[in-house]
């Protein structure tokens, strides 16, 4: 569950935010909805490189997926494609209309600004990651929103 509405005051969601940035790099926040996804806080803050996104697979594999991509700013400060070769990803810059509706709204929040084309990656499921049926159902974020 989300922290506010687990009780916890803005105040005290921005302190365990800044802590755990300062600790890891990054935090991972997860939004929990019909079609959930995850993205993160940090990466821009802390190595000069993009936030990373993921959608359209449960929340406990996204946090998987965000974690080993992520892990790779912390290791070598930048993305590895042996990386994204073993977990079968790809990298694609998300498409600033898709922030129109909150899509990353504490990250907006923290920075105090409305994310742009070029501020968040988004980590696509390759082939391996499903059938083929619902491979072609996996949404694609870099280019403009659906009307």
């Amino acid at each position: 569950m989300c922290m506010r509405c687990d009780g916890h005051g803005w105040d005290e969601i921005e302190r365990h935010t800044d802590l755990v940035i300062r600790v890891h790099g990054y935090l991972l926040q997860q939004v929990e909805a019909a079609r959930p996804w995850t993205y993160t806080i940090g990466c821009r803050e802390s190595w000069g490189r993009p936030e990373l996104l993921i959608v359209d697979v449960a929340v406990d594999v996204q946090a998987i997926v965000l974690k080993a991509v992520a892990d790779d700013y912390v290791a070598f400060g930048d993305i590895r494609s042996d990386t994204l070769d073993l977990l079968d990803v790809d990298l694609a810059v998300v498409d600033a209309h898709h922030f129109d509706d909150g899509l990353v709204a504490g990250w907006e929040g923290r920075y105090a600004r409305a994310a742009r084309t070029g501020d968040f990656l988004q980590v696509v499921l390759g082939p391996s990651w499903f059938c083929d049926d619902h491979q072609r159902l996996v949404r694609r974020l870099d280019g403009p929103a659906a009307a």
